[in-house]
């Protein structure tokens, strides 16, 4: 994987805090494939079965968002069109919030193992109130997590 082909596929989205939340925040600008409103957390909102997932890093938070009626999106594909991940740390990139693999609802509306779509995101910030948070999406690039945070390192405009 080169790096012309990350920055080719590499799509970012920008969502700010909603004034007097602490998890609520909207999208401000740039890619939308996510939804306009998630929540994203410091902890755990939903639990989860860790088992298998990721036992390498350590969960520090979770994103959880339904898409709208009037929404679109590739990832808006079951009813209730809900996704949800939790986010790892990366302890050799901490400058970023973390990473998560997006799971979507299935066939049935819910979100398991399964569900796993092998998208990933990266997820920063240049303050530690996570007012305002970048969302870096890559379709189907999970198991390229190094590769794309080096990448992501090397070019994160300070």
């Amino acid at each position: 994987m080169t790096e012309q082909f990350i920055e080719a596929i590499k799509q970012r989205a920008t969502y700010i805090r909603k004034e007097g939340t602490a998890t609520s925040y909207y999208w401000q600008s740039g890619a939308k494939i996510l939804p306009d409103r998630m929540s994203i957390s410091r902890e755990e909102m939903r639990e989860t079965s860790h088992t298998g997932r990721n036992p390498l890093h350590k969960i520090i938070g979770q994103i959880m968002g339904t898409f709208k009626k009037n929404e679109f999106s590739p990832m808006k594909q079951n009813f209730p069109f809900q996704l949800r991940t939790n986010i790892w740390t990366i302890p050799s990139f901490p400058t970023f919030i973390g990473y998560g693999t997006l799971g979507i609802s299935n066939n049935i509306g819910k979100i398991d193992r399964n569900s796993d779509v092998g998208d990933l995101v990266v997820l920063y910030s240049k303050t530690s109130d996570w007012k305002e948070i970048e969302i870096f999406y890559f379709a189907g690039c999970v198991m390229n997590l190094e590769l794309i945070m080096e990448y992501l390192y090397k070019n994160q405009k300070q």
